[in-house]
């Protein structure tokens, strides 16, 4: 609960910071705006609590009319990350043109902004809705024969909730299944953290064929949603839930490590504590969050599969999330023998939008070494 107020504090101060931004944007980019400072500053600020009183109500509430609202005022925040960039790219555009001795008509300035808005809004919806399968070949030392040349398939992040529903994930599985995987891994957040109603996900899990099965770690908004909730809503599924947990399938180790919101937190000694856990046999980690990597190698895990950075969802934000998370932003990571593909997540979490790449499906074919 605490980590949760500091992520909804720490995003209220920065999306407050964002209108603020805007405001000052806007009245330098449309000098005709100054007569309307005031206006433009409610209306700003209407949008900005309308923000937040949407993601407090679907905590609260869930129905068709609460997560009309949530959606219309998450969409609104893309907005504005959009309309900052378009507001920076005519800010320079209008320095390089004095430079030149050049005068930027304002029916051009309104064209690029409004315009250059549009096209990467919706540009953003159609990469948050359409997911892309990125395709990796990943081979492990001493990987057991009934496994060589398989193919198996990892998704995370996919937030279901008051965004991504019934004909969302429908799509997703469906999608996933066209692949013919051996096993799916779902490496965290498959829930968004409202409370809604979910009966309707095991009926499109018992769906989804895996001869070698379906498995499942926590993410951190799957433990904001409640570790019990999410058990009880999984229990009538396909899928093997992996809590701290390891399974040996065909003579590879599978091994399912929650999210901890403890910065101290040891993967390395979560990993040992396994049960028959042995470091020269083939392993799988499924980890939501790529850090404590070096404890995975230490560990020597063959193949840690993680999610959680969205690669930033919006750009530029993949760029500050890859230097946060030590360079493991997206895609496949190598070290000797240890392997790491970091997934960009298949959903969204707030703007239903993404500018920094579309939703990820990963297709892994994994070979013997």
């Amino acid at each position: 609960m605490i980590q949760l107020l500091i992520s909804f504090t720490t995003s209220s101060i920065a999306l407050l910071f964002g209108h603020v931004s805007l405001w000052f944007i806007l009245i330098k980019l449309f000098p005709v705006l100054e007569n309307f400072q005031v206006i433009l500053a409610l209306v700003l600020l209407f949008l900005f609590f309308s923000v937040i009183i949407s993601s407090l109500l679907i905590h609260k509430k869930d129905g068709p009319w609460s997560r009309s609202y949530y959606f219309l005022s998450s969409f609104w925040v893309g907005i504005i990350v959009n309309m900052f960039l378009m507001g920076l790219v005519i800010i320079i555009l209008k320095e390089l043109a004095a430079a030149f001795a050049f005068s930027l008509p304002l029916s051009l300035i309104k064209i690029i902004f409004f315009a250059g808005t549009f096209l990467l809004s919706a540009l953003g919806v159609y990469q948050a809705f359409v997911p892309k399968v990125f395709s990796y070949e990943v081979a492990i030392k001493d990987l057991p024969e009934s496994w060589h040349n398989k193919t198996v398939v990892q998704i995370s992040d996919v937030h279901l909730g008051p965004i991504h529903r019934q004909k969302f994930f429908n799509r997703l599985l469906k999608k996933i299944q066209q692949l013919n995987p051996e096993a799916v891994f779902i490496t965290g957040d498959l829930f968004d953290g409202m409370k809604s109603e979910f009966s309707w996900v095991n009926n499109f899990f018992v769906e989804l064929k895996a001869p070698k099965g379906i498995y499942y770690s926590f993410g951190n908004h799957d433990l904001y949603l409640g570790f019990n909730r999410v058990v009880n809503i999984l229990k009538d599924s396909p899928i093997t839930i992996l809590a701290d947990k390891m399974v040996v399938v065909d003579g590879l180790q599978i091994i399912g490590i929650n999210f901890s919101f403890d910065k101290n937190f040891d993967l390395q000694a979560a990993i040992l504590k396994q049960v028959g856990y042995d470091r020269q046999l083939p392993s799988i980690l499924l980890f939501h969050e790529p850090r404590h990597v070096s404890l995975a190698k230490e560990a020597e895990i063959d193949l840690q599969l993680s999610g959680h950075t969205h690669n930033g969802q919006l750009f530029p934000f993949n760029y500050i999330v890859k230097l946060v998370h030590g360079g493991y932003g997206h895609g496949l990571f190598k070290d000797q023998d240890f392997s790491l593909i970091v997934n960009r997540g298949v959903g969204t979490w707030g703007p239903p939008m993404r500018t920094s790449g579309r939703g990820e499906i990963t297709k892994i074919i994994l070979k013997k070494k």
